[in-house]
């Protein structure tokens, strides 16, 4: 297994560099598994938000979903992720919040304390004033 960064994988998605895409193509194509971090799929919804890509978060979820049915990549926890994919359709801020709620309610965490109020209906939250 090797792991993929965020550049790479990015790379393989937009295809805005043909070299690059040829090289991260084939990178993935002749590894048995690619391992993507958690660390690496928020970077990735930072990146494609982003200029110059601008992709809306309704498609950028939809790649992370594809991204999950692939038998040829490795994550450390599917079902975290989709929790987190599950709450970001619903609510109101960034998947990477989302994740990180996700990732602390898997390790038995009562609560994740933030300020951010965009997660004061989220019920894995303690929004602080």
């Amino acid at each position: 297994m090797i792991g993929l960064d965020t550049n790479i994988l990015v790379r393989y998605l937009t295809k805005d560099d043909q070299a690059q895409w040829k090289q991260a193509v084939e990178i993935i194509n002749n590894a048995e598994s690619c391992f993507i971090s958690n660390i690496v799929l928020c970077e990735m919804v930072w990146v494609l938000r982003g200029k110059p890509y601008q992709y809306p978060q309704s498609e950028i979820l939809k790649i992370i979903e594809l991204l999950l049915q692939s038998s040829k990549l490795e994550f450390a926890n599917r079902t975290v992720i989709y929790q987190a994919l599950k709450l970001n359709k619903l609510g109101k801020a960034d998947f990477a919040d989302y994740l990180i709620g996700a990732v602390n309610h898997f390790h038995e965490c009562s609560t994740t304390v933030t300020f951010d109020q965009k997660l004061k209906d989220d019920k894995w939250y303690r929004v602080l004033d």
